[in-house]
């Protein structure tokens, strides 16, 4: 389960950068948040051209102010994002200038409150602004559309107990805890054995463990064959039997009774499994989730009033999106449209992979408690299934995405704090983005 966070009072400085949007942003639309922070690196093409790509109220947007609004997302939205949303989203955000220029909305006290919670001056604040390409003009821009989000649209929003309750009983498989197990082993590989001369040597490894299992450990040490687990006395993070361990490891952990260890065989040879502890399955109270339920729907509910308010100022204004209709006058020039490209890490499968060492590298990320979380729609998470192949069976994966609502995240990955797709879990910390096999197995000791 993914921990859960705690609020302080206050920042270090030097988590102010990585930060400041979830500081500014109720964390709900991301109509701002695309815009506001530019990340260290250009991964996107810049396209050099003056060409008109829409305009807002007769208000012109070029493809380089386009492309300038693409550059400046953070690497996780860059991912799951293309031109047309991109645009979209700033024709959005152009809308609210308007609305928001002829409202007397003060950001000082709010500025204010950001310097004081991070510890900052009034110079610091605009020198980190200044190193991610932001004016302090573009920033108080941003904080005008928040505050004036917050104080016209969503501080009349409020959950009702009666929702929370709702949501609660109509979404009970997110609040079922599985039985959990936690299992020692120790292998011995197929590698340069026979069948039968491993199976020989785990009986051997069995009965010496049944006459002294204090000795286990010395055992993992000098006998498994699996380096992923040998500093761990041959154990993985605790796990249920719908995670995506190897099957024949999972029913033994889970048939074995509580200080029982018996043999199985899977596809890297033989194991002397060694269950040390179980904890049933339960279900969580109402009353200790109710108030992060209450956040998941408030947040919902937040998305469809700005989805709404926003529908009624494009119904009210006079837009033309030279990528949905390429024929209207200012889309014509002399020079053709071009597509924003919004490039992606390339997976690196130097040095060449084989699927058996595909199997083992997953498996050893699967027993290591690595997860991937991500969404069905998006295109990075399956190029990342894809460089796997059928591997990616054993991967601890996490379908952040609500079915039937593609827009709705679940409550496991919300509490995970997860904001793009795909993002790696390895040894506590997040890693957003694909990433490379080198880079999963420099990150989590497995080695591929």
């Amino acid at each position: 389960m993914a921990k859960k966070k705690t609020k302080k009072s206050s920042k270090k400085k030097s988590n102010y950068q990585m930060y400041l949007i979830t500081a500014l942003v109720v964390a709900i639309i991301g109509v701002a948040v695309y815009f506001v922070v530019k990340p260290i690196g250009d991964n996107g093409v810049r396209a050099s051209s003056d060409k008109v790509i829409a305009s807002v109220n007769e208000k012109l947007i070029t493809l380089n102010e386009l492309q300038e609004e693409i550059d400046k997302m953070p690497p996780q939205f860059k991912q799951t994002t293309d031109d047309k949303f991109a645009l979209n989203q700033l024709i959005d955000r152009k809308l609210l200038e308007e609305v928001t220029s002829k409202e007397d909305i003060d950001v000082q006290p709010y500025i204010d409150n950001i310097l004081k919670n991070n510890n900052l001056t009034l110079d610091e604040l605009k020198s980190t602004l200044e190193n991610q390409s932001i004016s302090f003009d573009e920033f108080k821009s941003q904080m005008r559309i928040l505050v004036f989000l917050n104080q016209s649209l969503f501080s009349k929003i409020i959950v009702s107990d009666q929702e929370v309750e709702e949501f609660y009983d109509n979404n009970p498989s997110f609040f079922v805890t599985p039985e959990m197990v936690r299992a020692k082993h120790i292998l011995v590989s197929f590698n340069n054995k026979t069948d039968a001369e491993a199976l020989k040597k785990i009986k051997e490894i069995q009965t010496t463990f049944e006459v002294n299992n204090s000795k286990f450990c010395e055992l993992v040490t000098s006998q498994s064959e699996d380096p992923g687990s040998i500093s761990s006395c041959g154990e993985y993070p605790a796990f249920s039997m719908n995670e995506n361990f190897v099957q024949e490891f999972k029913d033994a952990a889970f048939n074995n009774k509580v200080g029982e260890a018996s043999i199985a065989k899977t596809q890297f040879g033989y194991h002397l499994i060694w269950t040390v502890e179980k904890t049933p399955a339960s279900t969580v109270k109402l009353s200790d989730v109710s108030e992060e339920i209450r956040e998941v729907v408030l947040v919902e509910k937040q998305k469809a009033a700005f989805n709404n308010y926003i529908s009624e100022l494009r119904k009210n204004a006079q837009i033309i999106n030279c990528l949905e209709t390429p024929d209207a006058t200012i889309c014509n020039d002399d020079d053709e449209v071009k597509e924003v490209v919004i490039t992606s890490p390339t997976i690196d499968e130097t040095p060449k992979t084989t699927t058996q060492t595909l199997d083992s590298f997953a498996d050893c990320l699967s027993k290591k408690g690595v997860k991937m979380y991500g969404a069905y729609w998006c295109s990075h998470c399956n190029a990342q299934k894809e460089a796997f192949g059928d591997a990616f069976k054993k991967i601890n994966y996490i379908e952040c995405t609500v079915e039937g609502n593609p827009n709705q995240q679940s409550p496991a990955c919300i509490s995970a704090g997860i904001k793009g797709y795909p993002t790696w879990e390895i040894n506590g910390k997040y890693y957003p983005g694909e990433q490379t096999f080198q880079s999963l197995s420099k990150l989590s000791g497995c080695n591929l």
